[in-house]
């Protein structure tokens, strides 16, 4: 079964945004890192963890 040429336009859009953000979220990291050291790389710890947390209920419920 192939994709119509919709499906592969959202497929790029979605990862598209998906590198983006995560490319967002890495510059966000060093730099708060660089401002604020040892405690922003615990921050970004604890933010990664609540994260997979969401991710891991998320599955579990069926999304």
């Amino acid at each position: 079964m192939t994709d119509s040429h919709a499906d592969e336009l959202a497929e790029r859009r979605t990862a598209r945004f998906l590198f983006s953000f995560a490319l967002v979220l890495v510059l966000a990291c060093v730099v708060g890192f660089a401002l604020w050291g040892l405690p922003a790389l615990a921050m970004i710890g604890l933010a990664a963890t609540v994260l997979v947390y969401g991710m891991l209920a998320a599955y579990a419920a069926g999304f």
